[in-house]
């Protein structure tokens, strides 16, 4: 998962704990004054239910640092449509809205060495060995590698 997708996503999670808070603070004012009317109390209440939705699906779409994102997309996309329905201009709406154009795509840049190309941490990839064993042989041949770190390298990679 692109990093900067799962940082929005982080992101509109916090915003959903303050949006809680907000809304706590609402009934609490609610109970207080008893200014508006009771569809307002009950507004407050479904927007507490549906932040902690919004909170649990997201969490259970970027768990595992995103590994199983493409597995989970369906839990971000109902969060989405959830927080868009409640709150279309909230904070965790907007930024919900902007990772969903965000690529969750990761790209692999080859690293400088000829020899490897890392595509994470566990899985390296080798070039076929023809090519690995005639680059050992050009090197033996410009004397940059002598005979005994050739045939080391070569029983390696064999």
């Amino acid at each position: 998962m692109n990093s900067t997708k799962k940082w929005l996503i982080i992101t509109a999670i916090l915003f959903n704990f303050v949006s809680i808070g907000v809304n706590i603070y609402y009934i609490v004012n609610w109970f207080k004054y008893k200014a508006s009317s009771v569809f307002y109390l009950i507004w407050y209440f479904i927007t507490i239910a549906c932040c902690i939705a919004v909170i649990v699906l997201l969490s259970m779409a970027i768990w595992r640092n995103g590994k199983l994102f493409r597995s989970r997309y369906g839990y971000y996309m109902t969060a989405l449509v959830i927080s868009i329905i409640v709150n279309l201009l909230s904070v965790s709406s907007v930024l919900l809205i902007i990772s969903m154009f965000v690529s969750d795509w990761v790209w692999i840049t080859p690293k400088k060495d000829d020899s490897k190309v890392e595509i994470d941490e566990k899985t390296v990839v080798i070039k076929n060995k023809e090519e690995e064993i005639a680059r050992l042989r050009k090197l033996k041949d410009e004397g940059k590698i002598s005979e005994e770190e050739f045939q080391e390298r070569l029983m390696k990679l064999l």
